[in-house]
Order: structure tokens, then sequence, then C-alpha cells
């Protein structure tokens, strides 16, 4: 889709493009009627004014821009790392922006995006924000959504499918013979955790006798998991045998917090985590976790958002593309001693 210009907008306000420019970078040299004319023309377009140099046309900057989750989480590094990666090899640069679990922020990044006038922009979403991304779409900024999958078949996304995952670690917890499982994790407004959690819940719902509680965690942190593990090792009577972090950093801290209370991982709490961080497997008591492939979303949201660019390098069967999860079994849940020391995995397995 054509971008609006500064000379669309004179024409339509019937003033020059120097005027425009003026009313953009000089407005107290206009008269008042001249300014409103002008406002009405870029209010009925939608013309986004560009902090680039005038002389960068509409829709021909080699730059894409990229606005991680949260950068707490080593897993919004590697998807970033191939989406750089990607754009190194196609001759485009990044411009990387961190929400850092922010709604605001990501706005924030959004409205910066489009007035550097990027060429596209991948948004690992924390809330519905498809029809901000729709009007960008209108006035000529495409996207592509990493993390969820979009509700609107004109949206493009890579996601993994969470609710899938969840059910994978919650199914091994239960076929290892725990029973008292809980949830370490939040907000549950955020897509990605509440489908994790539901599918957690349809594993324990498939086993008489299983439960499923939750701990809260808000910021998905380590620290945020320590004081998890630390709640839960002082209630120890109510003590969970198996745990399902939402994500691996929060995984970590909760093997962390509960041994630090003497409870064994895996023998008194088996725990797992989410997203296959290459730190979970080189930890001290190696992390089972739901692997999703981050280096194959970041190419992938790249590849995808060139074909939204119409520049395809692939086919893509859909707009919405679903990595699936893999579980990868190591002794934070099964592994004795000496797997726990050499940090090896002892199992992998996909859906079916």
């Amino acid at each position: 889709m054509k971008r609006v210009a500064i000379t669309d907008v004179a024409e339509a306000a019937e003033v020059s493009r120097s005027t425009v420019s003026n009313y953009l970078n000089r407005p107290e040299i206009l008269s008042p009627t001249t300014r409103e004319r002008i406002a009405r023309a870029i209010d009925e377009l939608g013309f986004v004014p560009s902090d680039a140099a005038r002389k960068i046309s509409s829709g021909d900057t080699r730059t894409i821009g990229y606005v991680a989750f949260e950068f707490t989480n080593p897993f919004s590094g590697v998807i970033a790392d191939a989406i750089e990666r990607r754009a190194a090899e196609t001759g485009r640069t990044v411009m990387i922006g961190n929400s850092a679990g922010s709604t605001a922020r990501q706005l924030e990044y959004l409205e910066l995006f489009e007035r550097k006038r990027v060429s596209g922009i991948i948004i690992a979403t924390l809330d519905e924000l498809e029809p901000r991304l729709a009007e960008m779409r209108r006035r000529g900024t495409p996207s592509v959504v990493t993390g969820r999958r979009a509700t609107t078949d004109d949206q493009a996304s890579v996601s993994a499918a969470d609710a899938t995952g969840g059910y994978l670690a919650a199914k091994h917890l239960l076929d290892i013979g725990r029973r008292r499982l809980a949830f370490v994790g939040g907000p549950f407004g955020v897509k990605q955790v509440s489908e994790r959690f539901d599918g957690a819940g349809r594993a324990v719902r498939e086993v008489p006798g299983a439960s499923l509680s939750v701990l809260r965690a808000d910021d998905r942190s380590m620290n945020a998991g320590f004081a998890a593990g630390v709640e839960m090792a002082s209630q120890h009577d109510q003590l969970p045998d198996g745990v399902f972090a939402v994500n691996d950093m929060v995984g970590l801290g909760v093997v962390r917090g509960l041994t630090s209370f003497g409870i064994e991982v895996p023998r008194d709490v088996a725990v797992i985590g989410f997203d296959g961080d290459e730190i979970a497997s080189v930890a001290a008591i190696p992390l089972s976790t739901i692997s999703t492939p981050g280096e194959a979303i970041g190419e992938t949201a790249y590849d995808l958002l060139l074909s939204e660019l119409g520049e395809p390098v692939r086919e893509f069967a859909s707009r919405q593309h679903i990595v699936d999860p893999e579980l990868i079994v190591r002794a934070s849940t099964v592994g004795d001693a000496a797997d726990a020391a050499h940090g090896d995995d002892l199992q992998h397995t996909r859906p079916a």
C-alpha cells in the first residue's frame, strides 16, 4: 500500500509542499486558517510525519523495527539475534525496542517506528494491539506479531502452540507420578501465560485425583521464581510435588528457592520450565523444559514480514504460522546426581 506523502497532504489542503513542511517544522509562521486546512488534510489522509530527513521517500527505507517482549528473558535475545542475522543477509538493518512488559512502552515504540518510517515491524505483543497494527497497515506499515497467534486473517503472526506446550509440561509431571501440581507464572491477561496454564489444566483433568494450584509470578523473572519457591517451602504441609513454571527463568528461580530450604529437586518436587533457554541446560540442576525454537521463530517472523512487504523469500501457506513445542527432560524432573552434574538431556518428545 502506498504511503501518504507530504505532496498528498499539500494537494488535499490546496497548498504548496513547502507550506506543509513549514506546518510540520515552523507552524507559527502560518495563518490559523492555513494550519487548520493542513491539519484536516493530515487527519483525513492518515499522514504520519517522518522523523527521518524528508529525503527518505515513502517505503524505500531498508530498516525494520522489532519490539521485544522482555530482554530479562534470554529467549527474547535469541529471537532478536535471528531477526538481525536474517536482516543482514538481505541488506536491511533492525531498530530494536524493549517493551519490558509494558503495554504503554509497546505503543510508544510503535509510534516511534512509524515516525521513523521503517519498512515494517515485528512485535512480541502483550495485549490486543491488532486494531492499532491494522491502522498502521492501512497507512503503509505492515507488521508481524510474535508470541501469540493473530486473531484476524489480515494480521501476520508467528507463535508457539502454547496450550500444547502447557499440556506436555503437566502431562510429563503426571507421567512420572506427580499429582499435586502448581503453576508458577502470570499475569493471566497475557495470552501466552493463560494458554500455557489452560493446557496444563487439560492434562490435570485427565488424571483422577490430580490437582493444579497457582502461585503468581507476574514479572516472570528468576527472582520472582525464587520468591515462589521460598513461599512453597515455607508451607511445607502444602508443598506440591510437581511445578510447571511459565518460563525457564522462573523455573530456575523456583529450584533455587526450594533447594535453599533443603527441599530436594526432583525427589521432593519436580520442576519443569518453558522456552528452552540454553542457560537452563547448564544449571546446577539442569531444568526440564518445553522448548520452542526461538531462532526459527525469529527467522520465520522476518521472512513473513518480507512476504508482507511483497518481497517473498519463501512460501507461507498462511499468514498465521504456528511452531510446535518439544518436551526436553532433564534432571529437575527425573535425573539423578550424575545427570545433574553433566546437564544431560534425557529425553526429547514432540507432540503427537
